[in-house]
């Protein structure tokens, strides 16, 4: 099916509306991350070529949000995915998702668990600041990356045997990352990272002062929570993002087709046409 990015933009923000209830209800903070941060600084709303939302929450946060969510979720039109709820689900981060739409994800073309329109939740986690820590780290993550893709998406099954931590089972894999993950959480001085983030290790990175401060902007037909030091994360990972990248770069990065079922007509006002220019931007504290 054709992607209609209108609809799909309008699906996410009733995922995005739901989960920010949801995390209100609950006192948990969240803020939006990468282009969805872009969105909300350049644009009011997303990027016109966007074809997700991302939000990031503090690892104490985000594992609260595992605990209530499942439960706030059930018997709604939207479920979360995160592998210790599925081990059917590969990834180290959270999706929301709509329960009645179906889509064919980039680089997920076999996924086994259900596959919606989603947002992406992203846990943030604590970075080393010594260097052989933070390459200890780095490696066990790249493995345990690859060894899990291979079990997922390889037909070379006879490969396995010669990858490091061919010997685990998915489980145990999950739990290796994550103690690898989380393994410096308890240091606050730190700066916070990423970890599930597309980018180079270490890229994403948040300071603990930086996290404390946040501020409410508007998004479409929202007003969202993003770092009121918005201006220096983005710079750190993007350089200069309010320069549009060049028209053949305006691509959708994720959904490759898009099955949308049981969906009243979508009107016209719900998603707000994106503006290409920060002209008039003003953000208030929150």
């Amino acid at each position: 099916m054709m992607i209609d990015m209108k609809q799909i933009h309008v699906i996410q923000l009733d995922i995005l509306r739901k989960v920010a209830k949801l995390i209100s209800k609950y006192h948990i903070n969240y803020f939006m991350t990468g282009g969805s941060a872009i969105g909300a600084v350049r644009h009011h709303g997303f990027i016109p070529w966007d074809d997700d939302i991302d939000i990031g929450l503090t690892r104490q946060d985000f594992e609260k949000f595992l605990t209530v969510a499942p439960i706030e979720l059930e018997s709604t039109d939207y479920v979360i995915e995160e592998n210790r709820l599925n081990p059917r689900y590969e990834y180290d981060f959270a999706k929301v998702m709509t329960r009645d739409s179906q889509i064919l994800e980039r680089g997920r073309e076999a996924a086994k668990a259900h596959n919606g329109i989603f947002i992406d939740v992203f846990p943030f986690d604590k970075m080393p600041l010594i260097k052989q820590q933070q390459s200890d780290q780095k490696m066990v993550l790249q493995n345990i990356l690859m060894e899990v893709r291979r079990r997922f998406y390889s037909a070379d099954e006879q490969g396995l045997t010669n990858h490091p931590y061919s010997q685990l089972t998915l489980p145990q894999l999950y739990n290796l990352r994550l103690r690898t993950m989380t393994q410096y959480d308890d240091q606050p001085d730190l700066p916070y990272v990423n970890l599930s983030s597309p980018y180079a290790y270490g890229k994403e990175i948040i300071f603990p002062d930086e996290m404390q401060h946040l501020i409410q902007v508007p998004f479409e037909n929202l007003r969202v929570p993003i770092l009121a030091a918005y201006d220096s994360y983005l710079k750190r990972l993007y350089g200069d993002y309010m320069k549009l990248p060049p028209v053949e770069k305006r691509i959708q990065r994720h959904i490759l087709r898009a099955k949308v079922d049981n969906r009243q007509p979508l009107q016209e006002d719900d998603v707000q046409n994106t503006r290409t220019s920060a002209n008039g931007f003003k953000a208030e504290a929150g």
